[in-house]
């Protein structure tokens, strides 16, 4: 069982074809997980709102949704797109899937329609599990065929999607029925894909990147022993931890939250519809949340809401924090908010083509040390590559969890070596602490999202009027960063800010829209080699612009 699947040693191996550190006993699918889940069978596992499922119950509902999918043709190797809001049937399909043996595809559930487009066209999928409306254009363009049907051909502009729509509203019933299935697991190789996420990168449009199970578990393991919860650890009478979950599971830290929540006896608890302050206070008084991993947006905004004082938050013990840098000011605020966090604030620092967290820095890791994420996790090595003076420069990884490429895109992800160039700078001290100094990605991190600047580039240079466009980020009280666009008109031609905004809403999600205008006339600074120089124009920006 778990206790001899899971351990604390760590050894150097060969991975891909070259060295690196690696946990002397893992589990080597992520099926196996569900079956260290069962040690908690009587326990609740999953809440949302008035529903409540045990470890059992879940398990169970895996079995029955698994037997449906299969009959509906998805099979081992498969790909299968999840694209959803938060909620329980969500998590039901993705263990499903991964009992299978499919890979499930996470897709953004902010994205626009287009983007879902080319998202299918990019990952073509068997079938979408979806809560979007089966009459959304994307559906439109979707057909549900036989399973025995052959696979279709690409050619280009106009060919027919033959992808199975699958609502996951239609899986409730069959989640909840009574019925008892055995648990069936396909035997998949550690290094076969698991899961692919989509990542914005620097270059546009996202990247599905592709992690293993043994990247997947080698994330979750790191977690582990950092919170002292392996599997094999924990006595029988140890009570749950009751986490809240307002991240998405399509994001990394999700996943993080949900696997973790589940191998250590917890409750996992679903805000539902989108984020709201109030909401998120309500679900914790009323749930006792002790756990609540968020990014650092969530957490300001529930800080800040002016109805903070009216509910209970004193369950609250640990607020683990990711997704961008988490000021001193913030710090204090919280631990100002939720005392009982006074040692517990901490930070997490990673990114989607590591395969999870890399560094991770507790209260004293941080206290004092402007600038300062942690330490890296037991199977992860740093180093700095082409340090300055001052021991500066960029961030590079090597790690079991480093995802094992990019799906259709021969671009790698690390260097022969296996070392991740990160696109971050900093620097490490003397015991070993990471500090970040600066990011060279052309990203912007909004309320933990990260936006590839190129992709808004790229949708506003479609504009009739747009000669030139730069998309930078800038500092926002709330969300740490907003994305604002600085446009150059063709001559003789005229664009407003509406107009402008309207031509990016018909592309992009929300989340990805500028919210900061600049419309110039003159043309944008660039250097020797012909690039903007985008820190000119963040330094330059007027202070009478139009939002």
């Amino acid at each position: 069982m778990s206790d001899n699947r899971w351990g604390r040693d760590v050894e150097r191996v060969e991975i891909g074809g070259h060295p690196g550190l690696a946990y002397a006993r893992r589990p080597r699918s992520l099926s196996e997980l569900l079956i260290d889940a069962r040690r908690w069978s009587d326990r609740t596992f999953l809440i949302e709102g008035a529903r409540r499922m045990t470890f059992a119950e879940h398990e169970a509902a895996v079995a029955r949704v698994a037997q449906h999918l299969r009959e509906a043709g998805i099979a081992q190797g498969d790909r299968v797109l999840l694209l959803a809001y938060n909620r329980l049937e969500w998590l039901i399909a993705f263990w499903s899937l991964q009992c299978i043996g499919a890979v499930a595809v996470l897709g953004n559930a902010l994205w626009s329609d287009e983007e879902i487009d080319g998202a299918l066209d990019l990952a073509d999928p068997v079938a979408m599990l979806t809560d979007r409306k089966l009459d959304s254009p994307q559906a439109a363009a979707t057909t549900v065929i036989p399973a025995n049907s052959p696979p279709r051909t690409r050619s280009g502009a106009g060919i027919q999607r033959r992808t199975r729509m699958i609502q996951l509203a239609d899986l409730q019933p069959i989640a909840e029925a009574t019925s008892e299935i055995p648990l069936e697991t396909a035997t998949v190789d550690e290094d076969a894909t698991a899961l692919i996420m989509f990542s914005s990168g620097t270059t546009g449009a996202a990247k599905g990147v592709m992690m293993s199970h043994r990247s997947v578990i080698a994330n979750i393991q790191n977690l582990l022993v950092l919170t002292g919860r392996m599997p094999n650890e924990l006595p029988q009478t140890t009570p749950g931890t009751v986490s809240l979950l307002t991240v998405p599971l399509f994001h990394l830290a999700g996943i993080q939250i949900s696997f973790s929540t589940m191998l250590s006896g917890g409750s996992l608890v679903f805000v539902a519809g989108r984020f709201d302050p109030v909401n998120v206070l309500q679900t914790i008084e009323r749930e006792k949340v002790r756990v609540w991993g968020s990014i650092p947006t969530m957490v300001s905004r529930v800080i800040d809401e002016p109805r903070f004082a009216e509910f209970d938050a004193s369950s609250i013990r640990s607020i683990p924090m990711g997704g961008a840098a988490i000021t001193p000011e913030l710090r204090a605020k919280v631990q100002a908010a939720f005392p009982a966090t006074k040692k517990r604030v901490g930070s997490l620092y990673g990114l989607t083509e590591a395969g999870g967290v890399l560094v991770a820095g507790s209260a004293n890791d941080l206290a004092g040390r402007p600038g300062c994420v942690g330490r890296p996790l037991p199977v992860v090595e740093l180093r700095i590559g082409n340090p300055d003076a001052n021991g500066v420069g960029e961030i590079l990884a090597r790690t079991p969890t480093i995802a094992s490429g990019y799906w259709r895109d021969d671009t790698p992800i690390a260097d022969a070596e296996g070392w991740l160039k990160t696109g971050d700078t900093g620097r490490l001290d003397e015991e070993g602490r990471l500090f970040l100094v600066g990011r060279s990605k052309d990203i912007v991190i909004r309320g933990g999202e990260n936006i590839a600047c190129a992709h808004v580039e790229q949708c506003l240079m479609k504009h009739p009027a747009v000669r030139e466009v730069a998309v930078v980020p800038m500092p926002h009280a709330d969300l740490g960063e907003e994305v604002a666009a600085v446009v150059v008109l063709k001559d003789g031609m005229q664009a407003t800010v509406q107009q402008l905004r309207e031509h990016a809403a018909a592309h992009l999600g929300k989340f990805q829209i500028p919210s900061r205008w600049w419309i110039r006339t003159e043309p944008l600074p660039v250097n020797a080699l012909g690039k903007f120089v985008k820190r000119d124009l963040v330094a330059q920006w007027p202070a009478a612009t139009e939002k």
